[in-house]
């Protein structure tokens, strides 16, 4: 092992006797520590939480073009180096252009300009603001594309090569996987950043139950399985299989909440005028464009329960087809689209074999 020292044994040692006793008939059994220790953890995740802050730094630039449009002039964002090294290619190459959508938006001398009803954006049109939002002149907030994509597209994209490339012997290589979903060695959920900031919204902080708990116990129970030794390969294999499976449930049922909430802003707008009406769209189009990220992000990553076939029809369904030109607008001006996000969420619930009471559940955001 490249870090089997007997500091991080001995750190173990202090949550469990052993992770590694016999049971009766002399078969090793595998024992689970309560808390997650780690001997040299920030050592250990120098690329993943590099991956992190240079998505948070774009994240922020998108938000400060948002709130610099129509009044300043905004620069151009680059793509941080290393976030892109981690993407899937086909969605690094559209975030290339989607930045670029961005900051000419941002730039507009417009606010975003809603096409009549069967019309398509004027040609001279960069989108603009909508309430506070900054949209396209397809009526896409690109910041969502570009940040919400990341998510699956590079930080799962991401775990997915540690676990089938990294050093599966070492313990601290569960600590990569801990980190790149967006969380820290205490498991904090107040301290989550990424992704598991949705996970832990789609869980029950009190009961301690749902998709970020989940991804805690798996990920304490590979590390104990490595720190056990290779008679706990399944074990360890299983729990790596557990950690991607409920952290691609937690990004569906992500989705399943915002096209939730795209209904629900587009409905409130219906009975609004004047500039209440436009920042009640503007969010319910927010809302709309985190989901459409949340399902773009996944399409061309290599292991999911996911088909791309079907992201293709969620994508369809929000008229927002991969590599094409989205229609965003028109959910503006089509009562009747709203059974397009209907189905959306009918299809991630078929798809995942969700229970009506866990879609109930994911209509709401848990925070600590």
């Amino acid at each position: 092992m490249k870090f089997s020292s007997l500091l991080y044994l001995g750190l173990i040692g202090l949550l469990f006797t052993t992770s590694a006793c016999d049971d009766d008939d002399g078969t090793p059994m595998l024992t689970i520590p309560t808390e997650y220790v780690s001997a040299n953890f920030d050592a250990n995740v120098v690329a993943e939480n590099t991956v992190i802050n240079e998505l948070s730094t774009m994240t922020a630039a998108a938000n400060a073009a948002e709130s610099d449009a129509q009044t300043s002039t905004v620069n151009a964002i680059p793509y941080p180096t290393t976030l892109r090294a981690v993407t899937v290619s086909d969605y690094a190459n559209l975030v290339d252009g989607w930045l670029v959508e961005l900051v000419a938006a941002a730039n507009s001398p417009d606010g975003f300009q809603i096409p009549a009803l069967g019309e398509s954006p004027a040609a001279d049109q960069e989108g603009g603001l909508l309430g506070s939002r900054l949209l396209d002149e397809n009526g896409l907030e690109l910041e969502q594309m570009a940040q919400k994509g990341s998510f699956g597209a590079a930080c799962y994209n991401h775990a997915l090569d540690v676990i089938e490339n990294g050093d599966l012997t070492d313990p601290g290589t569960i600590d990569k996987l801990v980190e790149i979903h967006g969380t820290e060695v205490t498991f904090d959920v107040s301290e989550t950043t990424a992704a598991a900031t949705y996970s832990r919204r789609r869980s029950d902080l009190t009961a301690e139950t749902g998709y970020f708990y989940d991804i805690r116990n798996a990920l304490l129970t590979a590390q104990a399985a490595i720190a056990g030794g290779r008679d706990f390969d399944t074990e360890r294999d299983n729990a790596l299989d557990a950690y991607l499976e409920a952290w691609e449930k937690s990004n569906f049922a992500t989705v399943i909440y915002y096209a939730n909430a795209t209904i629900t802003g587009l409905q409130n707008a219906g009975s609004q005028t004047g500039d209440e009406r436009l920042a009640t769209l503007g969010n319910a189009l927010h809302a709309y464009a985190e989901g459409v990220g949340f399902a773009h992000g996944f399409k061309g990553v290599r292991t999911k329960q996911i088909t791309d076939a079907q992201i293709d029809t969620i994508l369809g369904l929000l008229l927002a087809p991969a590599g094409g030109t989205p229609t965003s607008f028109r959910f503006i001006n089509e009562a009747s689209l709203i059974a397009n996000l209907e189905a959306v969420i009918d299809e991630v619930q078929s798809i995942y074999g969700f229970t009506d009471a866990e879609v109930t559940s994911f209509l709401v955001n848990n925070n600590p």
